[in-house]
């Protein structure tokens, strides 16, 4: 297997280039164990990745993994709002398990990008998929959002694609 973000491996996602003439992104923001770069794996079709911690913003793949730290700390957060620039979409991160937001209220409508949310770890006991998405909506996201589960695979082909569906019309 070739690794992420060489070769034909990202072609399958049909990658092209945005209106600003750059390579079409999206963007993973969220906490710490919410599960980014496992979404972002499956997402990729990549079975069988362990998952380590992400210590650095990561371009290597389809989509821009972020550490959750940058997330959480604000004195952190303020490196999301300058990579930000390089997505096209910002898929939003929230574990269905979690009573609270690491963003404060409508955060992500400063952003001019569209805003997707993801309600992870769906399978998880105490999962509560309803106070998770409103809580992605209390902190600005107004894009779809979805339910899923790597473990399970709920909700991975919906988002993805939704995300092709980013890319095909970016083309235009």
């Amino acid at each position: 297997m070739k690794p992420p973000g060489t070769g034909s491996q990202l072609t399958l996602h049909g990658l092209g280039h945005s209106a600003r003439g750059r390579r079409w992104r999206f963007m993973l923001i969220g906490p710490t164990g919410v599960g980014k770069t496992t979404l972002l794996a499956a997402l990729e079709h990549r079975d069988g990745v362990e998952a380590a911690k992400t210590q650095m913003i990561d371009y290597s793949g389809w989509g821009i993994d972020t550490p959750g730290e940058y997330s959480e700390l604000g004195h952190l957060r303020r490196a999301l709002t300058t990579v930000v620039v390089d997505a096209d979409v910002l898929v939003v991160a929230q574990l269905s398990t979690s009573e609270r937001s690491v963003f404060p209220p409508n955060y992500f409508l400063m952003f001019n990008q569209e805003t997707v949310g993801v309600v992870t770890q769906v399978d998880l006991p105490g999962a509560d998929v309803a106070r998770a998405s409103g809580l992605l909506r209390e902190v600005g996201v107004t894009g779809s959002i979805f339910p899923v589960s790597v473990m399970t695979g709920a909700g991975i082909s919906e988002l993805r694609e939704l995300l092709q569906g980013q890319i095909e019309s970016s083309k235009e």
